[in-house]
């Protein structure tokens, strides 16, 4: 069938040949025989297609009678559709954060194994094992210990390393180097390097974990020198390793403790596939009515977290009833045989549940190897490219509904705990992992057609020759493109490690590609003039590579449809013919130097075009006018996803009219950036630079985006007024828009009114604004609205707000926000769903009543950075966490009822701390204390860190002082002092 594909590759572009040659044709052609009938024309080209096509008849033929003679039922129908996702199946992404922890018992482990580490402080190194089978929870266990308080104040240095299999030793240590804040200077050298790890991890005492280690070769040829001889200078230091190996620890050559983790009890494993479930719509009850049969599932899951979430994945695809859950646990997959010992069938079981589909596209996610991310701007469109995703129903579509199928799917897979977005990204999936024992499973159940190749292990599969997709990852030597292209079958290369590429190299022999991804390579210049030579290419991916063109034939690459060229600095222009690329849907140009790159005129003939991101805006510098504008992207209606860089080039204004921003139904990603440095606004006369604010303030009004938009981003505007489209009279109808960033508004006085009313809103930051120094009430104004028979509702200020982020906001000083005593049932307090708020570097002397008031019950994390003025931090019943730092005039902090953990650093001047009866870690640095605040007195934290000058450091831990008294009721505290460069 992948021969068949290619041969219909071929009719369609002989066929489009004929139609140019000849001008038959002005409608499109419905017919699927129609390009056959134009290849007939060309007797050649017909004589070698209907050989191949002889020829595969046959070799079809042959497989139906064999398949017959067994009694094989081949069914020809259509694929079944997968389950749809229903309103009720949505879980927010933000779960998947915790959706491993359930219980005590990993609580208590935690807190067990901390202490292991931190104790026995005279010892120079000590291993810590985790032990268990893939999938039992041992890398989230050891994540949660990297974390942990005590850990955290224990050791300043701490490195994280995945191992893996498969790894290579100089960029092991080059990693290590980095997590621990040292240099490598780009060195290649083992020798060296293990010096320059030696020296770094001498300086203070380090924990370095290494997760996932399968041998003794990770520690023995690379770690064991660094790390044994920086613990003689560093005594304490300590090594957690998580490993499926007992025997590991011991063969270390150090003092070891080992851990076995258990499977989860009964009643954890019931909240832990209970976490996996969507709520029902009108659900009263629970699931409890499905406890018994859900008792049995996972009794078949061992106790292993892993399958208990990709069962709990399954389950969230069914109704929530009896039967169904029966269907799962009486299902014929449980006993499958044929898998190798370390997979199970329980991933069996639900990789089947997917459809044909959905089944190739989880396989493709194994071509990532662990420690890369899974993109979803990337792989959607390799999906399509590779012909995965079909239109519903046999119907013929535009791309649009690929691309919306294709998104089902990944969103699907996020659902089955399949792939798991990172923790970054856990509002909107864009970038996700796959468990090790995931993709191992993947990578079996692809091993005729799928090659991952890291470090120097053997090929799998069992006919090499008819590969299909290969990945090359992290590898010790560097392999020769020589010995890619034997591998004529492949139709997805994805290079992610340097490859020696001769002059003489060229890609011709890849004939079927249909799918090209190298990173981090240099020498791809070689291949461009060979590029046009794919003629079945749709994805052509070269990212920090050092191509500084592309072939000016391109055009001749029929059915490219994304070219991503993110990163390589060196390119300069695109070929003009690329304007002929009539299929082209993702044009990716961020990263790349926007002086230099010129997109060429005709630009906005790519009407196909579905993400442009890095368009650079230039005046019209030539004179016979050969280069685009911005005006150019106007006939792009088809566009999701947009950035635009240069704006201050946009001049005059009807530029950026003709671009017809709000007439994009289907835009929902929008990035406007003016790129303005503070040396050419530094460089402006007064008349220039009202003339310049002026023109800028014309062109955003200019690009107000469509109704449909979710996410904008404006940065280095200069203008003085943000636009109209912020204001309350347009900003209601903008029901879509949930992420909203503003950065480096030099000139921008005031924050728009409007921004309040937006319904939908869940995260916003406004990052550098000088020029504000007041909020005023307008800001996070409640409003009334009349809903029938003169009854008047009141709609809160920022109804769905969950972030605020204020940063750079240097002459900030009021915040005009009061509390208005009304109908206490009334949802009149503004932001009811902010949890995490961040303020950074403003002048603010106090919180408003409005933001610090009794009403408010969702704000969990308050972090304030560099207010120079504020006074007092009070009245924040529900905030858990509390960062103040650099707040020279802080004098109290009380009513902070649940408040957990509290950091208090630099601010000298604190002498109230009171109405905190929950806090249970405190963390107070200050190297111009002369003596400890006496509010300690009035607290009594389970743990506190301290850091002071060095006099008073002697003076508590001489053990006579009077300050001794101030934290004798503080039974576990660590107290250090501050090097003269510290206090720097």
């Amino acid at each position: 069938m992948y021969d068949a594909t290619d041969i219909l590759d071929c009719c369609q572009i002989e066929a489009d040949k004929r139609r140019e040659s000849k001008g038959a044709l002005k409608k499109k052609v419905r017919s699927c025989f129609q390009p056959f009938i134009f290849c007939l024309s060309n007797p050649m080209f017909a004589h070698e297609i209907g050989s191949r096509i002889k020829e595969l008849n046959q070799r079809l033929e042959d497989i139906y009678k064999e398949a017959d003679k067994f009694k094989f039922n081949i069914g020809l129908g259509s694929n079944p559709e997968p389950r749809k996702l229903s309103d009720a199946g949505l879980k927010m992404l933000s779960e998947f954060n915790e959706s491993a922890i359930v219980g005590e018992n990993i609580e208590k482990e935690t807190k067990e194994l901390a202490h292991v580490l931190i104790n026995d402080d005279k010892l120079k190194i000590k291993v810590v094992s985790v032990v268990g089978a893939g999938g039992m929870g041992k890398t989230t266990l050891a994540q949660k210990i990297f974390k942990e308080k005590t850990i955290q104040e224990q050791f300043k240095m701490k490195i994280w390393l995945s191992i893996t299999q498969y790894f290579e030793e100089a960029d092991l240590l080059r990693t290590a180097i980095e997590h621990a804040g040292g240099d490598h200077g780009g060195k290649q050298d083992k020798s060296l390097l293990m010096r320059t790890l030696t020296d770094i991890l001498s300086k203070d005492k380090f924990l370095l974990v290494m997760d996932d280690v399968w041998s003794m070769k990770a520690w023995n040829n690379v770690l064991k020198v660094p790390i044994l001889n920086a613990s003689h200078k560093q005594i304490g230091s300590r090594v957690l390793v998580t490993t499926r190996l007992e025997d590991l620890a011991p063969r270390m050559q150090a003092s070891y403790y080992q851990h076995h983790v258990r499977p989860l009890n009964e009643e954890d494993a019931w909240s832990l596939l209970n976490r996996q479930l969507p709520p029902q719509p009108n659900q009263v009850v629970g699931i409890d009515h499905l406890k018994d049969v859900g008792m049995k599932i996972i009794k078949k899951c061992g106790g292993l977290p892993l399958a208990i979430k990709v069962m709990g994945g399954l389950l969230s695809m069914r109704s929530q009833s009896e039967l169904e859950w029966e269907a799962v646990l009486n299902h014929h997959a449980w006993s499958v045989a044929g898998l190798p010992k370390e997979l199970d069938n329980r991933l069996y079981l639900s990789y089947e549940d997917l459809c044909p589909p959905l089944k190739q596209c989880f396989l493709y996610c194994s071509l990532f190897p662990k420690g890369t991310y899974i993109r979803k701007r990337d792989i959607i469109p390799m999906w399509i490219s590779e012909g995965f995703i079909q239109p519903r129903h046999g119907s013929s579509s535009q791309e649009d509904q690929l691309e919306d199928i294709a998104k089902e799917y990944y969103r699907d897979l996020i659902m089955r705990n399949l792939i798991e977005p990172t923790e970054d990204s856990t509002m909107n999936g864009y970038h996700c992992t796959m468990h090790d024992v995931v993709r191992s499973f993947a990578e079996f159940m692809a091993r005729e057609e799928l090659l991952v190749v890291q470090d120097e292990q053997a090929p799998g599969g069992s006919s090499h020759s008819l590969l299909r997709r290969l990945s090359i990852g992290s590898t010790k030597s560097v392999p020769e493109w020589s010995l890619l292209e034997m591998q004529k079958s492949v139709r997805t290369l994805i290079i992610s490690h340097k490859i020696d590429i001769k002059p003489s190299d060229s890609l011709c022999s890849l004939s079927s590609l249909r799918v090209l991804l190298i990173r981090d390579n240099a020498d791809c210049d070689r291949l461009v003039d060979s590029l046009c030579q794919w003629k079945h290419l749709r994805y052509l991916h070269l990212e920090n590579t050092d191509i500084s063109r592309l072939p000016q034939e391109i055009y001749r690459i029929k059915y490219l449809q994304h070219i991503v060229l993110r990163g390589s600095i060196n390119l300069e222009s695109l070929p003009r013919s690329i304007i002929d690329l009539v299929h082209l849907r993702t044009l990716d140009l961020d990263n790349l130097n926007i002086e230099n790159i010129l997109i060429p005129k005709g630009f906005g003939r790519l009407t196909n075009l579905s993400q442009l991101f890095g368009f650079p805006v230039h005046n019209d510098m030539d004179k016979d006018g050969a280069w685009c504008s911005l005006e150019e992207i106007g006939p792009l209606s088809q566009l999701r996803h947009l950035t635009v860089y240069g704006l201050g080039n946009a001049s005059p204004s009807s530029m950026a009219e003709k671009a017809r921003i709000s007439n994009k139904k289907h835009l929902t990603y929008l990035e406007l950036n003016w790129s303005s440095s503070k040396e050419i606004m530094g460089s402006w006369d007064e008349i220039e630079k009202q003339q310049q604010q002026r023109v800028a303030g014309e062109v955003i009004e200019k690009l107000c985006p469509p109704l449909c938009i979710q996410d904008v981003r404006i940065e280095g505007y200069f203008g003085c007024v943000l636009p109209n489209w912020m204001m309350i009279a347009a900003t209601v109808a903008f029901k879509s828009l949930r992420f909203l960033g503003l950065q480096d508004l030099p000139f921008c006085t005031k924050l728009p009114d409007g921004l309040c009313r937006l319904p939908s809103l869940e995260s916003m930051y406004i990052v550098n604004a000088p020029a504000i120094n007041s909020i005023e009430f307008e800001f996070q104004a409640s409003s009334s609205l009349e809903v029938g028979g003169g009854v008047i509702a009141t709609l809160a200020a920022f109804p769905n707000l969950t972030k605020l982020f204020l940063e750079g906001l240097c002459e900030w000083e009021e915040w005009h926000w009061e509390e208005h005593a009304m109908d206490v049932t009334a949802p009149t307090t503004g932001m009811p769903a902010l949890k995490e708020l961040v303020i950074r570097n403003c002048k603010l002397s106090f919180l408003p009543p409005g933001l610090a008031n009794s009403k408010r019950e969702a704000l969990r994390k308050l972090n304030l950075y560099g207010l120079s003025n504020l006074t007092s931090v009070e009245n924040f019943p529900s905030v858990v966490q509390l960062h103040t730092l650099v707040c020279p005039n802080l004098k109290r902090i009380n009513g902070l009822s649940r408040l957990q953990t509290i950091r208090i650093s630099r601010c000298p001047n604190v002498v109230v701390l009171e109405g905190v009866p929950s806090v249970d870690s405190m963390d107070l640095e200050d190297d111009t204390m002369e003596t400890l605040p006496g509010y300690l007195r009035d607290v009594n934290p389970r743990y506190l860190k301290l850091k002071c000058c060095k006099k008073l450091y002697e003076s508590i831990m001489s053990g006579s002082s009077s300050e001794c008294d101030k934290i004798s009721h503080i039974t576990k505290h660590t107290i250090d002092y501050f090097q003269d460069s510290d206090a720097a």
